[in-house]
């Protein structure tokens, strides 16, 4: 095709896509919303799903490409491009998989493109029944987060690491592309050794064996059925829904700490002790809190798991054998690291209300 006749061509072409752009836009918002229902109810860790119509500037740059041919506008497969980002590296593999089952999947079109460097890209080009037009292609990219991040600054420097840039230049893109690579493989590698602690955790905690205070110990004392058991009562004391998602366990684990209680056993311990003590505590608390905190039960939606082992905290120390000038120094150490980091006296002054309130 000749120069003036390949740009009168790329005119037409731009022209038909400028008018048919909000009907694009509206197909990427309905396969957007099917791919992202299709990946969360197989729970698969993901950093995001997006969609997009391509850019009129983008494509009219595309269509003039000399080493290019477009006949029609449905020779462009991505003028509708989903890009889906796994948190994790070993999860692209369990996305294409989905995809693959449930769309339908142009493989003569399909690639898995692997550079060198170690960046690597599944991309499917995929046809839709019920689409503008019977060639109308999508496509669809998957890879994970960091991946996405590598791709998005290769674009926004204008080359790739690919392209034929001087060797110093190649070189550095070589390096960071090792590196995005490495951490790929840490992250992994760093989920299976949290997820081999939580069993052993697990496993430990069934033997009656003893752990340090941790997010993995505590998600593990969770999961035991007097926890269980004590939350329960507190949802039925407050009429509130029992929660799945745990009450904030970075904030739990500092409050069981600074309460003296670091470690499974003796969190054990003090539920055995004070169980029994919780719902008659409830109606205290909650007067302390209005007044000191203004917080009320009636801001709370759910009783969350491990809400209840909160109050054990409190009453580990309030009813312990400690003097009374003792309690108040621990607490006033809880409060000023959980609430007041800048306000001790406020810190002091909530301790010993609660103090007051929560004494037998």
């Amino acid at each position: 095709m000749s120069g003036t006749a390949g740009f009168l061509m790329s005119d037409a072409l731009l022209a038909q896509f400028l008018e048919r752009r909000d009907a694009l836009a509206s197909i990427g918002s309905g396969l957007h919303e099917r791919l992202e229902r299709l990946l969360r109810a197989s729970n698969v860790p993901l950093s995001f799903v997006s969609s997009r119509v391509k850019e009129p500037r983008s494509l009219a740059t595309k269509l003039a490409r000399p080493d290019r041919s477009y006949r029609q506008l449905w020779d462009v497969t991505d003028l509708v491009a989903l890009r889906v980002a796994t948190s994790f590296e070993d999860h692209v593999e369990q996305v294409s998989r989905l995809i693959e089952q449930h769309f339908q999947v142009d493989f003569s079109h399909s690639l898995e493109r692997q550079r060198p460097q170690g960046y690597r890209s599944v991309h499917y080009v995929c046809a839709l029944d019920g689409g503008p037009h019977p060639d109308f292609r999508f496509e669809v990219q998957v890879r994970t987060a960091l991946q996405h991040a590598w791709a998005e600054v290769e674009h926004d420097l204008g080359y790739k690491s690919d392209d034929p840039v001087p060797e110093p230049i190649r070189r550095r893109f070589a390096r960071v592309a090792s590196l995005l690579e490495l951490a790929d493989e840490e992250f992994v590698s760093i989920r299976r050794e949290l997820l081999a602690s939580r069993d052993s955790a697990l496993a430990t905690l069934e033997r009656d064996g003893d752990l340090p205070l941790d997010l993995v110990s505590l998600e593990a004392l969770l999961r035991r059925s007097e926890v269980d058991a004590l939350d329960r009562q507190l949802a039925q004391a407050l009429d509130k829904p029992l929660a799945e998602r745990p009450f904030f366990p970075d904030y739990l684990v500092q409050v069981l700490r600074l309460s003296g209680l670091g470690s499974t056993a003796a969190v054990q311990r003090a539920l055995q002790r004070h169980t029994a003590d919780v719902r008659t505590a409830l109606p205290r608390y909650f007067d302390f809190s209005r007044r000191e905190l203004g917080f009320s039960e009636n801001q709370l939606a759910a009783v969350e798991r491990g809400y209840g082992l909160f109050f054990v905290a409190h009453l580990h120390v309030v009813r312990g054998p400690e003097l009374v000038v003792s309690k108040v120094s621990r607490l006033t150490r809880l409060y000023q690291a959980l609430e007041f980091p800048n306000d001790e006296r406020a810190a002091h002054r909530v301790a010993s209300a609660a103090v007051n309130a929560l004494s037998a």
